[in-house]
C-alpha cells in the first residue's frame, strides 16, 4: 500500500490522493459529422440529440452533479476547415455544458456551436463538427 509517491532520487513527493483527484475520469472524442465515437474512457454511451447537441453517459457516477470540471474543444476538419464554423469572423467553435439541462452525476449534456449564440446576433449556431473532445474531472461516487 502506497500513500505517497517520490521521484527516482527520493525527492518531490506527492500524495496519491492528489493524483487520483486530479485525473480525468471520463473523456470522449466524438465525430458528429460521421456520428462515430473515435475514442473514449469511462464513457458508457453517447447520444446525438440533434445538431450540435450531445449527451455522454459515464461508466461510473460522479460524487456530485455540480462539483466537477468540464473541459471541451472542437476541431472542424469536415471540409479542411473551410466551413462556416471556422470563418475568421465567427469566434471559433465552442463546446459547453447546456444550461437548460439539469446537471447529473451520471451524464453530461453538451452543445457545440460556432460564433455567438446571443439571440440578437445571427452569427452563430449549433453545429456538427467532426472533432469534439470533452473531458470531465471530479470525484467519483
Amino acid at each position: 500500500r502506497v500513500n505517497t509517491l517520490k521521484d527516482a532520487s527520493g525527492n518531490n513527493s506527492v500524495a496519491t490522493s492528489v493524483i487520483a483527484e486530479g485525473t480525468v475520469k471520463t473523456w470522449v472524442n466524438y465525430d458528429a459529422a460521421d456520428q462515430a465515437t473515435r475514442g473514449s474512457f469511462g464513457q458508457s454511451s453517447l447520444a446525438d440529440n440533434g445538431t450540435g447537441d450531445f449527451t455522454t453517459s459515464h461508466s461510473n457516477n460522479f460524487a456530485s452533479a455540480e462539483d466537477k470540471c468540464v473541459v471541451g474543444m472542437s476541431w472542424d476538419t469536415t471540409d479542411d476547415a473551410s466551413s462556416v464554423a471556422t470563418g475568421v469572423f465567427r469566434a471559433g467553435v465552442n463546446v459547453y455544458q447546456k444550461g437548460d439541462t439539469a446537471q447529473s452525476t451520471s451524464a453530461l449534456n453538451f452543445q457545440v456551436a460556432y460564433g455567438s449564440r446571443a439571440s440578437t446576433n445571427s452569427d452563430g449556431a449549433a453545429y456538427d463538427v467532426d472533432g469534439n473532445y470533452v473531458s470531465i474531472l471530479g470525484d467519483l461516487a
